[in-house]
């Protein structure tokens, strides 16, 4: 997963703007948009890309693993971004 790809991917998404912003100095990138408010995270760095690249790494080291984001991030198909969409698609439902 390349930073620019989730970057992307996240700003098409409603709401992104609480997703990705700038604040105090720095990007943050947050991984609510997948995990909810109660798990969520920022991941603050110097450039957007930066911080999104923390998410990725986050987001791989939690895969399969027994937490909130763990389930979030197994379930939804991560890192296939296509399985991803599906997957918040069908939570709207």
């Amino acid at each position: 997963m390349k930073p620019d790809k989730l970057l992307e991917f996240i700003e098409m998404l409603p709401g992104s703007e609480d997703w990705i912003c700038f604040d105090d100095g720095k990007w943050h990138v947050t991984n609510e948009w997948l995990c909810g408010t109660f798990a969520g995270r920022s991941f603050p760095r110097d450039t957007k890309e930066e911080a999104a690249m923390e998410l990725i790494d986050y987001f791989n080291r939690h895969i399969g693993h027994d937490s909130m984001v763990g389930r979030s991030v197994t379930e939804s198909g991560w890192p296939d971004l296509k399985k991803v969409k599906k997957y918040l698609t069908e939570a709207e439902k």
